[in-house]
């Protein structure tokens, strides 16, 4: 019998589509958002990027 990975503190599905489907527009997001704060610079692009890429690390390594 093959054993299922036990997780403690699962999410529920809808969650997890949520979850996933953020983690697929961080790209697309983190682009435009490149693009505009090349274009017209200013601190609040430059945070909002910074949030973007950490949001995108969390994603990618699984830490949500």
């Amino acid at each position: 019998m093959a054993r299922r990975a036990f997780r403690k503190y699962r999410m529920p599905n809808w969650l997890q589509n949520i979850r996933d489907v953020v983690a697929q527009f961080t790209i697309p997001l983190i682009v435009f958002q490149l693009i505009r704060t090349i274009i017209f610079p200013s601190a609040v692009d430059f945070f909002l990027i910074l949030i973007l890429l950490v949001l995108h690390l969390c994603f990618t390594l699984e830490v949500f």
